[in-house]
């Protein structure tokens, strides 16, 4: 029987394909003849001592892997093996890969994080100092759509809406993260903002090891924003960690450490405003009382010099209030209108008092001596003390009558 290349090749194909024993099998060996074409494929053969295969990862597969690989990696490949038809060759179909063991992983690491250790990106004099702790702009690289972006989406939403915040969804994980991140965060860099915040959720050591890109570290050394990374969980640190100008344990943290809990500043407002009140009504009264002493007093001592005085108490107190005031404008134009509402409460109690102290301070006015005296009454004294009855004066008593306009001396005549 005779039969055509390609139906024999398509025999040979469907045969592969069929048999549950080549589907998602796991191979291990050595990469050689590695190639990456422009569409993002990979080609390459894995080999051993006694054997070699054809293998192709399509760039679906490679955008996820961690590291890039390159010819001598001893690699363990998981995928299915077939046949290409159009070269009639046998092929393994790669869905995943990972270096064999950590090991090699792990000590590339401590080498690069000594390295740059000793060159001087992690150290702390480079750290620059936290901007304003009310953030208003704040630029959030994440991965698109993944849950790190919700959770911090939540949490701005939670603790303080008030911040403008951009999102920029970066890769987080493959060997094109790295130059993916740097772009966007030199991009972001020049936009103005207060705060970058880098963040990924949690993952194993080789899902987070694009973390670890040297030139990622170099490029976060020479931000001129302040940067937070909230990458994985509590106990994973990347190099990226440590250059950061602030490291958050999650993505979640990363937000608690640059945000006020709006509740909390809401509650400081309000016992702010408590105080204010409490301490106006006090001063008032303190005054009000000041001056209907004045008023019951028999001797008036330069009340003028007194009205002046509490006004000029009052003044300081005003002017103080007013700087306590001002101190909460910033925060205050982005709450509710409650502090709007306090401040017209607490500028029409203090007119509302200024006018009662204008109000006594006419009273005083009227009742000065002078001003009693210019109506057309006198005042009589005897040995400079005051006369309030007749009964205190008798026949030939001198006495000094006060008039307006000045003193008469006088003599007490019965017979007259």
């Amino acid at each position: 029987m005779s039969i055509s290349v390609s139906k024999l090749v398509t025999y040979l194909k469907n045969k592969l394909d069929a048999d549950t024993n080549l589907a998602g099998v796991s191979i291990f060996g050595e990469l050689s003849n590695f190639h990456k074409h422009n569409s993002g494929h990979l080609y390459f053969t894995i080999k051993d001592e006694k054997a070699a295969l054809n293998c192709v990862m399509f760039s679906s597969n490679a955008k996820r892997l961690n590291f890039m690989p390159k010819n001598g990696d001893k690699v363990e490949l998981k995928g299915n093996v077939s046949i290409f038809e159009v070269t009639g060759s046998l092929q393994f179909y790669v869905s995943t890969m990972h270096l064999q063991g950590l090991g090699d992983l792990y000590a590339a690491y401590e080498r690069l994080k000594q390295k740059l250790y000793v060159e001087g990106y992690f150290a702390t004099e480079h750290k620059k100092e936290r901007p304003n702790k009310y953030p208003n702009k704040v630029a959030v690289l994440v991965g698109d759509k993944s849950a790190a972006l919700s959770d911090i989406k939540t949490c701005f939403a939670r603790r303080w809406p008030l911040t403008k915040v951009d999102y920029y969804p970066v890769l987080v994980q493959g060997f094109d993260a790295p130059i993916n991140i740097i772009n966007i965060l030199k991009q972001v860099d020049s936009l103005g903002y207060e705060y970058i915040i880098l963040a990924r959720g949690g993952g194993s050591f080789e899902d987070l090891f694009c973390f670890n890109d040297e030139n990622l570290v170099k490029t976060i050394y020479d931000l001129k924003t302040f940067i937070i990374t909230g990458i994985g969980h509590e106990q994973d640190y990347t190099l990226c960690d440590f250059v950061a100008d602030l490291r958050a344990a999650t993505p979640t943290a990363a937000v608690e450490l640059i945000t006020p809990d709006i509740e909390k500043v809401r509650q400081n407002i309000f016992d702010y405003s408590r105080k204010i009140n409490l301490s106006t009504l006090n001063k008032m009264n303190l005054f009000k009382d000041q001056l209907i002493r004045l008023n019951n007093n028999k001797y008036f001592i330069n009340p003028y010099f007194l009205i002046e005085k509490s006004e000029m108490k009052l003044d300081y107190f005003t002017s103080k209030l007013s700087n306590i005031k001002n101190q909460f404008i910033a925060i205050n134009t982005k709450l509710d209108n409650n502090t709007r509402i306090m401040k017209q409460i607490l500028d029409n109690r203090v007119n509302k008092e200024e006018l009662k102290i204008k109000h006594l301070n006419t009273l005083l006015k009227v009742y000065d001596v002078d001003n009693t005296l210019k109506r057309g009454y006198s005042l009589v004294y005897k040995d400079n003390n005051l006369i309030k009855s007749r009964d205190l004066l008798k026949n030939d008593d001198e006495i000094d009558i006060r008039l307006y306009g000045g003193t008469v001396r006088a003599k007490i005549n019965e017979d007259i």
